[in-house]
């Protein structure tokens, strides 16, 4: 034989618990009961910190104005009095279930106006001891939803909270608009969106700003890196010297060649002495390099002079077809320099 279950009635509303179901029954549908602190607390706050006070609030809202046409067709309106007296109804058995007591101070149809206090409203009882308030948007909801149907028409709900006092209130002032929840929430994404849109835009120019002074400082090292690999040396007024060491590529020899020719044409040098007594290799292609070099320096009206030439590197020359004729060869950097400065002086003393 089933043992009878515990079951009692609440202001008009019956309770009934299933044990051996594990289930609670309010007002006919399963129910559970929590805790307004900390349960229910611990269970909203981390979600108002994740998506924002503003943005929570309208999402609640619209969640609980859902269920609000089966309310006032089946609670509100069910006892065919006044929609005054079945809301006032409706309000003891939502007090029953600890949402708060509700009032109804002021109502005009023809106006469609109307104040909701809440007395103790659940919401309010839970966040009094927390840190981060968002108010009512529970209860705000369900009371745009029923006097939506109670006015036929679109209306908003303006919430104003009373923490002071024995218990706190939320008062909810009622008046047609064409406000709803949803425009209120799409609005509000896409403030969201817009600032999202400038915070990335921000991101973006500075981003873009970070990789322009990270270029620069590349640029920068890159041009210490030649100028370290092949130091132009103003060694006389006039007369620059270019001491090539270890492995002369094509990728090393091309950057070389263009910083000597800007250096020769923004000091106005004349000679320039090409030192390539410090080479352990030279490949093909870097090979032909070093007779462009000469070539274009002459087309710039200076005067090379190839410093240190080996047997190896000439022989490559030879095969490669290159030829450096007219172009002084010297052994030693000291012969070379000698011959320039006499050279420079010479044109000095003409010139005066």
């Amino acid at each position: 034989m089933n043992k009878p279950r515990p079951s009692l009635t609440v202001n008009a509303v019956p309770i009934e618990w299933r044990l051996d179901e594990g289930d609670l029954r309010f007002g006919g549908l399963s129910s559970a009961l929590f805790w307004t602190n900390p349960s229910l607390l611990r269970m909203l706050a981390p979600l108002v910190e994740e998506v924002g006070v503003d943005l929570f609030r309208l999402l609640v809202a619209r969640s609980s104005s859902f269920g609000t046409d089966e309310d006032y067709r089946g609670v509100v309106m069910s006892s065919g009095e006044t929609f005054e007296v079945g809301f006032l109804n409706w309000g003891r058995a939502i007090s029953a279930a600890g949402w708060g007591a509700l009032e109804l101070p002021a109502f005009d149809r023809a106006a469609c106006t109307a104040t909701v206090r809440v007395r103790n409203p659940w919401e309010l009882r839970m966040q009094a001891e927390g840190g981060l308030r968002w108010g009512c948007p529970f209860l705000q909801g369900k009371v745009i939803g029923i006097f939506h149907h109670a006015f036929a028409r679109r209306c908003w709900a303006d919430e104003q909270s009373h923490l002071e006092g024995p218990e706190p209130v939320v008062e909810f002032h009622v008046h047609a608009s064409e406000r709803t929840i949803e425009d209120e929430i799409e609005r509000l994404k896409l403030v969201r969106l817009r600032a999202r849109q400038q915070e990335l835009t921000q991101h973006m120019a500075a981003a873009v700003q970070e990789i322009k002074r990270k270029d620069e400082e590349v640029e920068q090292k890159e041009r210490l890196i030649r100028t370290l690999s092949a130091p132009i040396i103003q060694v006389w007024d006039g007369v620059l010297a270019v001491p090539l060491a270890g492995v002369l590529s094509r990728e090393r020899a091309e950057p070389i060649s263009e910083e000597l020719l800007h250096r020769v044409t923004s000091m106005s040098a004349s000679h320039v002495l090409l030192d390539l007594t410090g080479l352990s290799e030279v490949d093909e292609a870097a090979t032909g390099h070093i007779a462009m070099i000469v070539a274009s320096l002459r087309l710039l009206g200076a005067e090379c002079a190839v410093v240190g030439l080996s047997p190896r590197l000439a022989q490559a020359m030879v095969g490669l077809g290159i030829s450096l004729a007219g172009v002084r060869t010297y052994q030693t950097l000291a012969d070379a320099l000698r011959q320039a400065v006499g050279l420079t002086r010479r044109a000095a003393v003409r010139g005066a």
